[in-house]
C-alpha cells in the first residue's frame, strides 16, 4: 500500500497521521491499517525510539511523509530517512491551508501535511521542497552563523562605545575609523572610565572569538573547491564564502541562475492579474543572514572590482532613478548570477590575491559596523 503522511513534528512529541494515496476506495483491511496508525500515532514521542515504532508499525508499505521546515524537523527528517521513510520537507509559509487555518491544533495540522503530501503523490504541486543539509553541513553552517553573531555583537559593542564618547564629550587623539582597533583600544583603556574599560574588554574578548572562528572555519572548508571559487570573486571574504558554500553545498542542485538566485529570495514576487503581471518587491525567501551578507560582499565587490558588470549594473540603475538601496539589492542579484557562472565554469573570478585581500578587508569592516 502506498501511504502519504503528514507528522508535525516538535521537541517532545509528534502528531503523525496517514492516508492512502490511491484516489478510489480503500480495501478494508487497509483502512483498518490506517485507523489504527492513526490511533497510535496522533501523539507519540518524538525520540529515535518513536521513530523507530512508527517505521516498524508501516514497515511493509511504500510510505512519503510531509514534515514542515523547523529546528527539530531536521533531526526527524535523517531519523526517518535512516529508516527507510520517504520524506519531504517544506516551508511552512508554501502551506496556505495551515497558515490560513482557524483550527490550529497539532492534529489538524498533520491532517492538512497528510493531504498536501497525497495530492503532490497524486500529481498536484503546492508547494517547494526544502533542500535539506547533512548533519555535516549543519555543523559548518551553524560554525558560521556563530561567527556572524559573533561580529553583529562587536559591532554593537562599537556603537555603544561611539554612543559613550558623544554623550560625555570624550574626544579621542583622532577620528578611529575602527573603534575597536588595538590603538583604539590603548588610548580608550587609557581615559580610565568604568563603562569605556567594561566596553574594551567586551571588544577584545569578542575580538578573540571571531579569530577562534575564522580559524575553525578555514580549517573546516580548506581543499573545498566550492569555497575556494567563491572565495575569488571579488568582496568575499572568509565568512562570507565559507556560509554560501555551506548553502550551496552542491552547485549541481540550481539548473539555472534564476534558480540559484530565487533561493536567496532576490528575485521579484510576481503578482499576475488579468491585464497586468508587475514585478513586486523581493521574496524575501531561504536565509536571511545570506541576504544579509550578500549586501555587503556587494559594496566591497563595487568598491574593489569598478569595471565588473555587478558595478556597472549599480551605476546604471542609479543614473536612472532607482533608490539607491532597490540598486544595491539588484546588483547583489547579479553578483550571485557571477557566482553560478564561477561555480558552473569551475574558474575562480579573480586571482590577485592583494585586491582579493583588500576587498575582504572592506566586506569585514562594513559587517562590523
Amino acid at each position: 500500500m502506498k501511504i502519504a503522511i503528514g507528522m508535525d513534528v516538535h521537541a517532545k512529541n509528534t502528531s503523525a497521521y496517514a492516508v492512502h494515496v490511491s484516489i478510489g476506495e480503500v480495501p478494508d483491511r487497509h483502512e483498518k491499517l490506517l485507523s489504527t496508525f492513526n490511533r497510535e500515532f496522533g501523539n507519540f514521542p518524538s525520540t529515535a525510539e518513536g521513530m523507530e515504532k512508527m517505521a516498524a508499525f508501516l514497515s511493509k508499505h511504500e510510505c512519503h511523509a510531509l514534515i514542515e521546515n523547523t529546528t527539530k524537523s531536521h533531526e526527524v527528517y535523517w531519523m526517518l530517512k535512516n529508516l527507510g521513510i520517504d520524506v519531504t520537507m517544506a516551508q511552512a509559509a508554501d502551506l496556505h491551508r495551515i497558515t490560513m487555518s482557524v483550527k490550529k491544533t497539532d492534529r489538524n495540522d498533520s491532517i492538512e501535511l497528510a493531504g498536501y503530501m497525497r495530492r503532490r503523490l497524486n500529481g498536484e504541486n503546492e508547494f517547494a521542497e526544502c533542500f535539506v543539509p547533512s548533519p555535516e553541513w549543519m555543523t559548518k553552517r551553524e560554525l558560521c552563523r556563530g561567527a556572524a553573531a559573533e561580529r553583529k555583537y562587536l559591532s554593537d559593542v562599537k556603537r555603544k562605545i561611539r554612543a559613550h564618547l558623544l554623550l560625555h564629550g570624550i574626544h579621542l587623539s583622532k577620528e578611529y575609523g575602527n573603534i575597536t582597533s588595538a590603538k583604539a583600544l590603548v588610548e580608550l583603556s587609557s581615559i580610565k572610565d568604568p563603562y569605556l574599560m567594561m566596553q574594551v574588554k567586551f571588544a577584545v574578548d569578542a575580538k578573540r572569538r571571531i579569530e577562534f572562528a575564522e580559524k575553525t572555519i578555514k580549517y573546516m572548508f580548506a581543499g573545498n573547491r566550492t569555497y575556494e571559487l567563491i572565495l575569488s570573486v571579488t568582496g568575499f571574504g572568509v565568512l562570507s564564502a565559507a556560509y554560501f558554500t555551506s548553502m550551496v553545498i552542491d552547485i549541481g542542485r540550481f539548473p539555472s541562475k534564476s534558480k540559484f538566485t530565487a533561493s536567496f529570495g532576490v528575485v521579484p514576487k510576481m503578482r499576475a492579474s488579468a491585464e497586468s503581471n508587475p514585478h513586486c518587491s523581493t521574496t524575501h525567501r531561504g536565509d536571511e543572514l545570506a541576504r544579509h551578507m550578500l549586501m555587503f560582499c556587494t559594496i566591497a565587490h563595487m568598491q574593489h572590482a569598478p569595471d565588473s558588470v555587478v558595478t556597472e549594473m549599480y551605476r546604471r540603475l542609479v543614473k536612472n532613478g532607482k533608490p539607491k538601496r532597490e540598486a544595491l539589492v539588484a546588483a547583489g542579484r547579479k553578483l550571485l548570477t557571477v557566482m553560478w557562472s564561477v561555480l558552473k565554469s569551475n574558474k575562480p573570478y579573480s586571482k590577485d590575491e592583494e585586491l582579493l585581500r583588500l576587498a575582504r578587508e572592506t566586506e569585514e569592516s562594513e559587517n562590523e559596523r
